[in-house]
């Protein structure tokens, strides 16, 4: 279970989205030193989430860590692998979208989710209202009218006790771009004890579903998301 990769939260220059691949320095070895970075972004508009004013800035980033926010001009001779000029762009922590819906994309799609980085979204937060698992025959019951064969061997793998961790290692291995991290759908939850049916739950449905809850939490999930 990968709780370190889907709970981390990733700092992201929005300029690196915005600029053109710079080439790496010549000669600059891996390890500088104390004043080596891996890239320097120089001149941008610094915006650092704090509710204080932006700024003109550089950055040094050694690895994948700010190693360094310095006035605009401060690092322009810094000895670096990359550098990036970002005047008249914003530099920013990346952003959460903490109701995101690329599930589908995540799966089947492009991983890459490219309209969502461009726009600086670094972490996308799934599970409002209805996850791909825990699945069993009463969830995938309302999807009866899917025909394509590889969409169903897919939605019938994350049947199981294990399910959302293999939902979650099923997006991973795939590959994907930003961060991802989910609740659970509460609607799921209802449907693997209930399926469809109106009316309050019975006593052993409930401990279906508290068991369900439980073994999806310790997969990674992050809690119970009821789209209200």
């Amino acid at each position: 279970m990968m709780k370190g990769w889907f709970g981390c939260l990733a700092l992201a220059a929005l300029a690196a989205c915005a600029s053109a691949n710079p080439a790496p320095q010549a000669g600059v070895p891996r390890a500088m030193g104390a004043e080596g970075y891996d890239l320097v972004i120089l001149g941008g508009r610094v915006v650092d989430g704090t509710g204080a004013a932006w700024f003109h800035g550089d950055l040094g980033i050694r690895g994948d860590r700010i190693a360094r926010i310095a006035p605009a001009g401060m690092l322009r001779e810094a000895p670096t692998r990359e550098r990036i000029e970002a005047r008249n762009l914003v530099v920013a922590p990346g952003f959460i979208d903490i109701q995101g819906h690329s599930r589908e994309s995540f799966l089947r799609g492009d991983g890459r989710v490219v309209s969502k980085v461009t726009q600086g979204i670094t972490t996308e937060i799934l599970g409002e209202g209805w996850t791909n698992a825990p699945a069993n025959e009463r969830t995938l019951a309302g999807s009866g009218d899917i025909t394509d064969p590889e969409v169903q061997r897919l939605a019938r793998s994350f049947i199981g006790p294990r399910g959302f961790d293999r939902w979650l290692r099923a997006m991973e291995e795939r590959g994907v771009s930003p961060n991802v991290g989910s609740f659970v759908g509460g609607a799921t939850v209802r449907a693997y004890a209930k399926g469809q049916a109106i009316g309050p739950p019975s006593p052993a449905e409930l401990d279906t579903m508290r068991a369900v809850m439980r073994r999806a939490m310790e997969d990674g999930a992050f809690g119970l998301a009821t789209a209200l």
